[in-house]
């Protein structure tokens, strides 16, 4: 212990390990020994034990170069606990961590496998999760003079416009909002549509709080809103899954993409990135198994979800005789 020069104590522990007293329990246990006891303990009781692992992608926040040896680690641990019936693990990995994790080799991956559930959401599931949390409002369903909770169909119908942007060649609202909550992986967490839908609806109420309008006519939430409702959710998806998720090499490869344009090629991606040869194939697939790109024809697109946040602008940033219109990226 020593005194600081304002008078506060500074402790700094120190252990000693003295000499193993032969004559006593053993100072050290075999981890197989203590599982198997435990193990054998749980199951005259009839009890079994899950030690549950989620979020891992945030783990190691600020520790890049800790992360993937720690996570294969932890999967190590998994295969050392299959043997035991009563002990298990369940990890909950999104799938390109897991692609990281493994690498190019992993030992025993087939006995990984052989035991992994992929969680995905298809559209129908994420109708479903919607209709069952509007249903869980029986004020709204009064309000709208719902009576049958079953009814999904009237219910969006209330509660969004027809389309958020008019014309005959725009998608209905439902198929925009799934085609804006996907990332480039195809994959549409189901927190980003609750989310979108959340973020319009606050937009909503400030407006309702400044106008006064009065329910019906019209929808609950109208277009402005969730054009309002995406770019706040596109901020937040760039901040609390893009960045964080991407490490530090990979978060300044998409920082490159701010104020540019959506669709690249080869090329132009190698300009934006100022890579070139392997460096570059090895950034794009970084890029890509992040979702933020994706591969569309012999050209790279950034997904809606991320446009917004990063100010990325629709369109081509190399100039060819037969770009893309908006009417038909919409549909």
């Amino acid at each position: 212990m020593t005194i600081a020069p304002h008078g506060m104590p500074i402790l700094v522990p120190k252990i000693e390990f003295g000499e193993p007293d032969e004559s006593g329990p053993p100072q050290t246990v075999p981890f197989e020994e203590a599982f198997t006891l435990l193990d054998r303990v749980l199951s005259e009781l009839g009890i079994g034990i899950w030690l549950v692992f989620d979020r891992l992608d945030e783990a190691f926040q600020g520790f890049p170069a800790a992360e993937i040896p720690a996570l294969r680690a932890l999967f190590r641990t998994y295969l050392d606990l299959i043997p035991y019936d009563r002990i298990r693990l369940k990890l909950f990995v999104r799938n390109d961590l897991f692609r990281r994790i493994i690498g190019t080799s992993f030992v025993n991956l087939t006995h990984v496998n052989a035991r992994k559930v992929e969680i995905t959401w298809e559209e129908d599931d994420l109708w479903d999760l919607l209709r069952r949390r509007l249903a869980e409002s029986p004020q709204l369903l009064s309000r709208l003079a719902i009576a049958n909770s079953e009814d999904a169909s009237s219910i969006w119908e209330a509660l969004v416009p027809d389309q958020v942007d008019p014309g005959s060649r725009k998608p209905k609202t439902w198929t925009w909002i799934m085609r804006r909550i996907r990332d480039g992986n195809d994959v549409r967490p189901p927190r980003n549509l609750i989310d979108l839908l959340k973020k319009a609806q606050a937009v909503q109420i400030r407006k309702e709080e400044r106008e006064h309008n009065e329910y019906p006519p019209g929808p609950l939430l109208t277009s402005d809103s969730l054009k309002r409702g995406l770019s706040m959710l596109s901020d937040e998806r760039v901040q609390d899954t893009l960045i964080a998720e991407a490490g530090d090499e990979v978060a300044r490869y998409i920082e490159q993409f701010k104020g540019g344009k959506a669709e690249h090629n080869l090329s132009t991606l190698s300009q934006v990135l100022g890579l070139e040869g392997d460096d570059l194939a090895r950034a794009i697939q970084a890029l890509a198994d992040l979702g933020f790109i994706e591969k569309l024809g012999m050209s790279y697109t950034v997904p809606a979800l991320y446009r917004d946040g990063l100010n990325i602008t629709q369109g081509k940033a190399f100039a060819t005789g037969d770009a893309a219109s908006e009417d038909e990226e919409d549909n």
